[in-house]
C-alpha cells in the first residue's frame, strides 16, 4: 500500500494521525476556534467551510482557507465543503459545490481537499486529477447517515475511490446495532489487507461507533477525528482522550 506524505506527516505509517475539525459560523469564531488548538497533540487540521454562515459566498470561504493556512503554516490543512445530502450544513448545487472544491485546489493554501463520491462521477474525477496536477491530495469519502451497507458494498465503495484517484478513501457510516460496527471494521480490515493501493479511513458514527475512532487503527484506519471544542459529526470524542488511547494502543504511553 502506498503511503501520502502531507507536510511532515505521513499517512498510511504508524499511529492514525488526528484531524481536528474547525466548525465554525464566521470569521470572529474561526479565530477563536484556531486560538483552542493551541497545546492540543493533533497532526491535521480540517477546514468544515459547510458550517460557515456564508458558505455560498466562495470568496469568503476562500478567505477563511487562506486564515487557517496563516495560523497553521505547519500542518497539514484538509479542505472540506459536506453537501447537505452527506449531513453538512449548507445546501448547495452541484456546480457551486465543485467550484469551491476546484477554488481550495488551486488556491495553494490547502494541501488536501474531501471530495464526495457520489457528488457526479465526471467531476469528482477532473476534481481529484486537477488535485494530483496541484501537488494536493484528494480524498474521495462517503458518508451514510442512515445506516450501514453490506461489507462487500462498503468495500466496492472503497475500491471506486481508488479506481476514481483517490489518495485517500474515506467511508464514515451510521450504525443501528453492535453488529453494524463490527461490519465496518471488518470491511476496513479486508480493504487494508486485501485491496488497499492508498490509505483509508473507516468510522462507524454515533456513540455506538465511537470504539471506530478509538481502534480503528487495528483494522487498517490511517486518521481518525477528534474535537477540540466543537464536534463535527456525531461520536466525535475530545482530542487529549483521543491521544491518550491512541498511546495506549499502540503501547506508547508515558
Amino acid at each position: 500500500m502506498n503511503t501520502v506524505t502531507v507536510k511532515n506527516t505521513v499517512l498510511g505509517e504508524g499511529r492514525p494521525k488526528i484531524a481536528v475539525p474547525l466548525a465554525a459560523e464566521d470569521s470572529d469564531g474561526l479565530q477563536s476556534a484556531l486560538q483552542g488548538l493551541q497545546g492540543l497533540p493533533f497532526d491535521v487540521a480540517e477546514l468544515r467551510a459547510d458550517f460557515l454562515k456564508q458558505a455560498a459566498d466562495a470568496g469568503y470561504v476562500m478567505d477563511c482557507l487562506r486564515q487557517v493556512r496563516a495560523a497553521l503554516p505547519d500542518k497539514p490543512l484538509l479542505f472540506t465543503f459536506r453537501r447537505a445530502e452527506e449531513g453538512g450544513r449548507c445546501p448547495v448545487a452541484q456546480d457551486d459545490y465543485f467550484a469551491l472544491v476546484q477554488a481550495a485546489i488551486r488556491s495553494g493554501w490547502a494541501d488536501m481537499v474531501d471530495i464526495e463520491l457520489f457528488a457526479g462521477e465526471a467531476q469528482v474525477k477532473e476534481s481529484a486529477a486537477l488535485a494530483k496536477s496541484h501537488g494536493v491530495a484528494a480524498l474521495l469519502c462517503n458518508h451514510d447517515f442512515d445506516a450501514t451497507p453490506p461489507k462487500e458494498e462498503i468495500i466496492a465503495r472503497l475500491q471506486t475511490m481508488q479506481d476514481w484517484g483517490a489518495d485517500i478513501c474515506k467511508i464514515a457510516v451510521m450504525p443501528q446495532s453492535p453488529a453494524d460496527v463490527l461490519v465496518l471494521l471488518d470491511a476496513a480490515q479486508t480493504m487494508f489487507r486485501h485491496y488497499a493501493k492508498q490509505p483509508l479511513v473507516a468510522v462507524a458514527m454515533g456513540k455506538m461507533g465511537v470504539i471506530s475512532r478509538l481502534a480503528g487503527g487495528t483494522f487498517g484506519s490511517a486518521m481518525t477525528f477528534g474535537a477540540a471544542t466543537k464536534a463535527s459529526a456525531p461520536g466525535q470524542i475530545a482530542v487529549n482522550d483521543l491521544r491518550t488511547v491512541l498511546d495506549i494502543l499502540a503501547d506508547e504511553a508515558v
